[in-house]
């Protein structure tokens, strides 16, 4: 399922509304961008019935977490509301239940404003990046080892988009 495909080169906004648990909360994690209901919560609570968050909550977490706050979270299948989430960046935007669909589309409208090759090169670089010193990833960037990063540069769209902007006019991507 989602929470196991690693180079998803679209973007991937999740819409929480209630209780994000377990497989549901491992499922938000997998995405790349989180709008969440006012009254959401996320909790994991795997460990207290004898089993861990194999689907991805016990690698992403600490990955988006603070590691202590991670571990409690795990450790304990201690809820986190949304307000907390969002002040560690775990939630990116919030609205009112009533509007959370309507967000979560305006949401992906406004992302789909940006050139598709580039959206792709962006999560390639930072999945292949994100764990490296920035000497590292610059350099890992620059090789020629990141596709995408490579195929973005050489682009059609690579041209429309600064082409585009100079005339004062909306790019029209092609992917190509």
């Amino acid at each position: 399922g989602l929470t196991e495909l690693w180079d998803l080169d679209k973007p991937v906004i999740a819409a929480v509304n209630g209780l994000a648990v377990g497989g549901g909360f491992e499922l938000a994690l997998a995405a790349d961008l989180i709008i969440a209901a006012n009254t959401a919560e996320f909790f994991v609570p795997e460990a207290t019935l004898g089993i861990i968050p194999d689907s991805g909550g016990v690698l992403r977490l600490p990955r988006r977490l603070p590691r202590a706050i991670a571990m409690e979270m795990l450790m304990t299948g201690r809820r986190m509301g949304v307000d907390e989430a969002q002040k560690y960046g775990l939630v990116n935007r919030s609205c009112s239940l009533k509007m959370l669909k309507k967000k979560a589309i305006e949401w992906a409208h406004e992302i789909a404003k940006s050139a598709p090759l580039s959206l792709a090169a962006i999560k390639a670089v930072i999945r292949e990046t994100d764990q490296m010193d920035l000497e590292s990833a610059y350099k890992t960037m620059r090789s020629g080892q990141i596709k995408a990063y490579h195929k973005m540069l050489k682009s059609e769209d690579a041209k429309e988009g600064p082409l585009a902007f100079s005339e004062k006019r909306s790019p029209k991507w092609k992917g190509k």
